[in-house]
């Protein structure tokens, strides 16, 4: 199922005209924790995570962000879909901005599957979000992705797209991107 993970990707970056160039990476999102990644990687290079935690935890995707923190970046109302790898995944969509979160709990692979195919996918960056490895990919002109590895096991999909950019944080998609996934970081428990 590696090649449903790196569509996800491909989908949002087919939609509209790249932006030249690639992100910087940002690691002023979420808490701060140099021991969640380790410096040894997997046969694809995908790092290790040091200090797991426990994705499946929270069964309902929607669940993943707190009403506080959908209040805070200007979310709307959830939707319950399906991601393209068949889990559950929750959109919240207004005038302003769509925010994406699918969590990949079911392929065993965590991160390993999108460095696996890293190559397919557009404009792809090494990142770090609250200490966890991270991937962005997809960045286009309204939007950016960033892939989460919370385990060796367990990843999770972050997408925004910016429909208005009604508030200034979110002309930096990628960086506002990292900001929601380090808040559905904070909300997961240690994995056991």
């Amino acid at each position: 199922m590696i090649v449903p993970l790196v569509a996800a990707g491909l989908g949002l970056a087919a939609c509209t005209s790249t932006t030249p160039g690639l992100a910087s990476t940002s690691t002023s999102t979420g808490s701060q924790s140099s021991a969640a990644t380790s410096t040894a990687a997997t046969g694809d290079g995908a790092p290790k995570v040091a200090t797991p935690k426990n994705l499946k935890a929270i069964a309902d995707p929607c669940q993943l962000l707190t009403p506080q923190q959908i209040q805070e970046i200007g979310a709307g109302e959830p939707r319950q879909e399906k991601s393209q790898w068949g889990e559950a995944k929750c959109s919240w969509h207004n005038d302003n901005l769509v925010v994406s979160l699918a969590p990949d709990t079911t392929q065993g692979k965590g991160l390993s599957t999108v460095y696996a195919n890293r190559d397919s996918l557009s404009n792809s960056e090494e990142t770090t979000v609250g200490g966890y490895p991270g991937l962005r990919t997809g960045k286009i002109s309204m939007a950016c992705s960033v892939y989460v590895g919370v385990s060796d096991n367990q990843v999770f999909l972050g997408t925004v797209t910016v429909r208005r950019d009604a508030k200034p944080e979110y002309k930096d998609r990628c960086a506002f991107a990292e900001k929601v996934a380090g808040m559905v970081l904070s909300n997961l428990p240690p994995a056991s």
